[in-house]
């Protein structure tokens, strides 16, 4: 049935999906719930705005119990709703391999409940306080050059991993972080050398992989906030190379809450738009399909 389901939405387009979806079941690294919102909130929200299928990310953490995917799963198929929901995760990345917390032998049964992964470069491993961090170790870069590289080997070899179907957010954590250590202005794609942009895009379309254009940082630029200058100019060169290459994309709210002022479930206009704007079409958006664990 869920093979049916998939294959009637052919005829779907950018605005009526939101694949980056957070819920109460949501923590962050610390253990701290990050989210709020109820499925039942965030069904009747997403239906009232018109959508018509959703993915929920919470994320997976090394310090996640896996079972609430397990628990995901059951309220999902015990939704009434006509909305199509997808289970997936925002899985955290940890090195510079791509490693990740989940264990494809230990945690088959949870993802054999799964409809598909999400991965999610933040660079948290950099940090001193998370608790994944990696500083102290010789091999983490120093300087802006060395974040820089270290991010694109990153990113090219999470595309390389069977696990994960959809990169979320690429380069955003990178650009943050170069912001909140100083060595950066803005968080913006021109501290991200376009050969690497080229790279990433090219390599997407090899893999298979699905990238989410995520709608906060463009949001943000929008309603002028500090840090954001100049966001969306670069958002858009990547996005021409992205469809240029053939890559399927996707659009998030990455949404924690109903409504914080920022995101919420379905508010992904600003990410539709530039996709447009770059001559995207439904052709261009990606779905699950039946999936085969490695």
């Amino acid at each position: 049935m869920r093979e049916a389901l998939m294959d009637s939405m052919e005829e779907l387009d950018f605005h009526q999906v939101d694949f980056h979806i957070h819920t109460n079941r949501s923590f962050d690294p610390w253990g701290r719930q990050d989210g709020t919102i109820t499925l039942k909130e965030v069904i009747e929200d997403a239906t009232k705005r018109g959508l018509l299928c959703i993915a929920l990310t919470d994320h997976w953490e090394p310090n996640t119990d896996p079972s609430i995917f397990l628990e995901e799963r059951k309220e999902i198929d015990q939704a009434e709703t006509e909305l199509k929901i997808f289970l997936s995760a925002e899985v955290e990345v940890l090195d510079i391999q791509g490693n990740t917390p989940v264990d494809l032998k230990g945690h088959r049964e949870v993802l054999e409940k799964m409809d598909y992964l999400s991965a999610a470069p933040h660079l948290g491993e950099l940090l001193p306080n998370t608790p994944y961090s990696l500083v102290g170790r010789r091999d983490i870069p120093r300087n802006k050059r060395g974040i820089i590289d270290y991010s694109q080997r990153q990113h090219m070899n999470l595309l390389k991993n069977e696990l994960f179907d959809v990169i979320l957010h690429p380069y955003e954590g990178t650009m943050a972080y170069l912001f909140r250590q100083g060595y950066s202005h803005t968080i913006s794609f021109e501290y991200i050398p376009e050969r690497y942009l080229e790279e990433f895009a090219e390599a997407a379309a090899f893999y298979e992989k699905a990238i989410e254009i995520n709608n906060v940082s463009l949001a943000a630029e929008k309603a002028k906030e500090k840090g954001y200058e100049g966001f969306k100019q670069g958002c858009r060169l990547f996005v021409e190379k992205l469809i240029k290459a053939g890559t399927k994309l996707v659009v998030g709210s990455d949404s924690h809450h109903r409504n914080d002022g920022w995101s919420w479930p379905g508010k992904t206009e600003e990410a539709v738009r530039i996709i447009r704007e770059c001559g995207g079409d439904k052709k261009s958006l990606w779905l699950p399909r039946k999936r085969r664990l490695p």
